[in-house]
């Protein structure tokens, strides 16, 4: 019996993305096999900085802060949802960098 899926289990296929974030520091990635594509990268930041365990903030006479990037470019509109960085694609790849700024 051949069975056909509804337009809704359909689309719930793509509406979740297979999501690894590395970072430098790390040997384990953090890994979301199924993240909402309407996630926003300031969710998913959170949520990689607990992974990480790492605290953004004043330190050492200066501010640590973490920046997401997607193919080598700082991703600094954080209200992007991850379905749209992933641009039709069923995985998305990003990296965690630290910055120190001075001051």
């Amino acid at each position: 019996m051949n069975t056909i899926a509804s337009s809704s289990e359909q689309n719930a296929h793509h509406e979740t993305l297979n999501v690894k974030v590395r970072y430098a520091a790390s040997g384990k990635p953090y890994v979301d096999p199924k993240a909402s594509s309407n996630e926003t990268l300031a969710t998913l930041k959170q949520q990689v900085l607990v992974f990480f365990g790492l605290v953004e903030g004043n330190v050492d006479g200066g501010h640590k802060v973490y920046v997401l990037t997607y193919q080598g470019v700082q991703q600094t509109d954080l209200s992007v949802q991850l379905g749209q960085l992933a641009q039709g694609a069923h995985h998305l790849e990003l990296n965690l960098i630290e910055q120190f700024i001075q001051g």
